[in-house]
This record gives C-alpha cells, structure tokens and sequence, in this order.
C-alpha cells in the first residue's frame, strides 16, 4: 500500500469530516421526504392535514404525488428535525471520551506508575512534532491499544497492562506510534462523527419497532379502536412508524457500509504512519502477531468502542473464511485481515 503523506492525510481526514457532517443530514432529511411521499402515496398526508383543521391543497391533482402538500409538510417539520439532530449530535460528539472510558474501565495512568510509557510516548511525539495526548490504563492481562478524543484537550492513547507488559520497548513503541498516527491523522475525530451519525439512524430503527409493537398491542387490546373512533389515528401511526422503519434501516445499512470502510482505510494509514514514525516496520508486525493472538477487552460490548482497538477482538476468528465469502465478510469488519496488515508491513 503506497502511503502519501501525514499532511496530506491530515486534509483528507478533514475534508472527509465536512463531507459526513452535510451528508449525514441530508440523508437524514431525505429520510423524512420520503415518508412523506410515502404518508402522501397512501393517502394519509390528505388525512392529517384534514385532522389538522388545515386545507388538504392538491387533492384533485391526477399526479401520484402531491408535492405541493407534501412540500409544506416538509418545511413544516425542517426546523425541528434539524434542532434535534443537531442537539443530539453535539451531546454525543463531546461526551464520546467520558463514554469510552466508561465503557473500558480505563483510567489516569501516571507518570510516577510507568516512566517506560511515558518516555516512549514522548520521545515519539517529539520526533513526529505531535502534541502529547494523556495516557489511560486499562487493568486488563490481554493485549490492546487504541486512540480516542477530539481535539488536543481530549486526544488520548489507551494501553491495557498486558500489552506494557508483554511487549518489549521497540514493539510497544510501535504500537504507540500507530495510535499517535491516528490522532495526527484526526482519525479518532473523522470515526465519532461516522459513529455519531450512524447511531442516529440505529436509533431511528428501535425507536421505529418499539413504536409500532406498542400499537399493536393497543390494537389487540381493542384500546386503539375505542379511543380513535375505528383505529384511524392508529392507522396513521404505525405507517409512519413502518414507513420511518424501512427509511432508517436502509440509511443504516448504507451508512454503516461506510463507515466501516473508512475504518479499515485508517487502519492501513495508521500502520505505514506508525512505522514510518518509529522507524521499524517489523517491530510493529511483530507486535500486531502477538496482540491477534490475545487481543483481549471483549468484555466491552459496544461496537462504537472497540472499533477503536489497534485489533479487534472479534474479527479475529473468521473460521477460515476464504474467495468471495472471505470479501463479503470483511466488508463489515471495522479493521482490515491482521495477516495481510503483517504482510504489508513486512514488504514495507
């Protein structure tokens, strides 16, 4: 793989973030369009706006759609779509450092605890003129690492004890050295946006199923029909809710596709980074050998997170997958084959 630059990553990443954050909105409106062409389509937008006490526009119109009806509608709800998803996005966009650290148990390491560590991240920083991020420590026997934060106030490097332990200094450096790529490469900023957003459309889903289990059980129980004068208003409801339900289960497929190709794209970056930044290719595939074999920290079941992981715990049994069911399986897998990263490394 022919690595091009840190600057030059470093625009990429940003320009990339630009992208997510007007394109993510904009299937997300998308999304709403279309529900209600499809409320529109099935004859229920007429019935709303009929309920609403306000004129059903366009009824008589031959077209499929009334889009002029359905317009309104739109710019109607604009505002408040995004004032949502806008809220929600800055709340999970700044509280993501105290989620992950909940989420892995990690802590503060100090300098008096590991001066080892902490002369190695420096010494890597000031090679590749990187502003020093903090230092977390997870009590965990098995071998990881991963980077997170969004700005030089939050950028942290994760280690668990295993892997202080059971690396020698040029591999744990090259460990570090991958993760500092990531942060230098804004990396753990682009992959909370793709998360952020993605999640989103995750929630969307749930709130979609649980919206229409809850009517039918009003439906069975007979409660929708005596308080809705024939379950009309019921009706409605689960349409949109089966309308939003197949939207945001298409955006989700679609965007989570996405970012989990980003994923495996930043992981090649960081490893030719890594070893171009410690200077021994063959120090960090001798590391990653060692870490497949116990990455550790399953015990963290949130996706979102260990994605993060210089290896993740999970792809790492594929079964021997191989051809075309190999490719289709690594297509939602958040980090490349570690084997073929060794062997890149190796070539390097």
């Amino acid at each position: 793989m022919k690595y091009v630059g840190i600057q030059t990553q470093i625009w990429r990443n940003n320009r990339n973030t630009v992208i997510l954050l007007f394109l993510f909105p904009v299937i997300l409106l998308a999304m709403v369009l279309m529900v209600l062409a499809g409320l529109d389509l099935c004859g229920m937008l007429c019935y709303m706006e009929s309920a609403a006490s306000r004129p059903c526009i366009d009824k008589v119109s031959t077209d499929i759609f009334h889009w002029a009806m359905i317009w309104d509608c739109f710019v109607m709800i604009l505002p408040y779509t995004l004032g949502t998803t806008l809220v929600w996005f800055v709340i999970a966009y700044f509280a993501n450092t105290a989620i992950i650290r909940h989420a892995t148990g990690a802590r503060p390491l100090e300098r008096k605890e590991n001066l080892r560590v902490y002369n190695i991240v420096e010494n890597l920083c000031i090679a590749g003129n990187i502003y020093m991020p903090k230092i977390n420590i997870v009590e965990d026997a098995s071998l990881n690492a991963f980077a997170s934060g969004i700005d030089d106030k939050s950028y942290t490097i994760t280690l668990t004890t295993g892997i202080i332990d059971k690396l020698d200094d040029r591999e744990l450096s090259a460990v570090v050295a991958h993760e500092l790529t990531h942060i230098k490469n804004r990396d753990t900023r682009l992959l909370v946006v793709c998360i952020v957003f993605v999640g989103i459309f995750s929630t969307l889903m749930t709130i979609s199923v649980k919206l229409l289990a809850g009517m039918g059980r009003a439906m069975a129980t007979g409660r929708g029909r005596r308080n809705n004068k024939g379950g009309g208003g019921f009706l409605v409801i689960i349409l949109v809710a089966l309308l939003l339900l197949i939207c945001s289960s298409v955006a989700f497929f679609f965007g989570t596709l996405t970012r989990l190709a980003i994923s495996r794209k930043r992981e090649y970056v960081a490893d030719a980074g890594g070893a171009e930044l410690c200077g021994d290719p063959l120090a960090l595939s001798s590391a990653l050998r060692k870490i497949s074999a116990e990455p550790g920290l399953g015990q963290v079941r949130r996706e979102d997170v260990a994605q993060l992981y210089i290896v993740h715990p999970d792809e790492e049994d594929d079964g021997g997958l191989t051809g075309l069911v190999a490719k289709v399986n690594l297509m939602f897998c958040t980090h490349p084959d570690t084997p073929e990263r060794i062997k890149l490394l190796e070539q390097f």
